[in-house]
């Protein structure tokens, strides 16, 4: 099966491929963010959700679930996203004799492309209804009146309000930068956890608009996010957390934390 994409043409696999997977070498997109030593200023993880994930049990049937893989911020390595979302896809014609051998398999091949150790746990469709969507914690600051006229990253925006002691989780869902692959638009609700000075929240607001031109990949958007808020604001305490909207069935969460315990994936609305 071919699907077009602009003048781009797509083969989707339907038998079980794992060559599909492109790795993208973390160490080199990190360079570009002045991180070259071998201990990274945080820890953290990315979340990958697949909606859309499909087998064969051993009698042909086809099974479903959600496909939810977790990557720790030390691998070596991005995966393209198409790559992976085209490696899922060629699970769709394969038989398993059972979950377990499913699972084993994913895990297998995405460490070795992610170069680290990958968990991937499936959900089924019930367990996830269940689960839904459950109410945000944090205080948006989308209503903030701010002029901005300029969407090249600006950190300079990223001011102290107060040296007054704070300790707050802001969030926003007008956050927008584009696929470095495609120049798609990639959604996402950032949140902003930290203890410290007081951040001022037009000042971080107007930071994170101006990302609205920027491309790059969503796991290195976040490592700079959470790199500004650092030399910027010098934080006690931080967490910076962007989960971005579905797209072709996948949706990518990046967490990137420092002297706050690691947040557990909770999915949001346009998710």
């Amino acid at each position: 099966m071919v699907s077009s994409l602009g003048s781009e043409k797509t083969e989707y696999v339907t038998s079980y491929q794992p060559s599909l997977l492109e790795k993208v070498s973390r160490k080199k997109q990190r360079h570009r963010l002045g991180l070259t030593g071998k201990k990274l200023p945080f820890g953290g993880h990315d979340v990958w959700n697949a909606y859309e994930f499909t087998w064969l049990n051993p009698k042909g049937k086809p099974e479903v679930a959600l496909a939810q893989l977790k990557v720790p911020v030390v691998s070596a390595n991005l995966v393209e996203s198409k790559s992976l979302k085209l490696y899922l896809c060629s699970f769709s014609k394969t038989s398993f004799k059972n979950q377990a051998e499913l699972i084993g398999t994913l895990e297998a091949d995405l460490a070795k492309a992610f170069g680290g150790p990958v968990s991937a746990i499936l959900k089924n469709p019930d367990q996830v209804s269940r689960e839904g969507i459950k109410s945000r914690e944090g205080k948006s600051i989308d209503d903030l009146d701010i002029d901005i006229s300029d969407y090249q990253i600006e950190s300079g925006h990223l001011v102290l309000e107060a040296e007054s002691p704070a300790s707050e989780m802001l969030y926003t869902d007008l956050f927008m930068s584009l696929c470095p692959i495609t120049g798609q638009p990639d959604y996402a609700t950032v949140s902003v956890t930290y203890t410290g000075n007081r951040i001022s929240h037009k000042g971080l607001l107007r930071y994170l608009v101006s990302y609205r031109d920027h491309a790059d990949f969503a796991e290195q958007t976040c490592e700079r996010i959470f790199i500004d808020i650092s030399e910027r604001c010098n934080p006690d305490a931080l967490a910076v957390g962007l989960q971005f909207s579905r797209r072709g069935g996948v949706d990518i969460n990046a967490y990137r934390i420092l002297g706050i315990k690691e947040p557990e994936f909770i999915r949001n609305w346009r998710q």
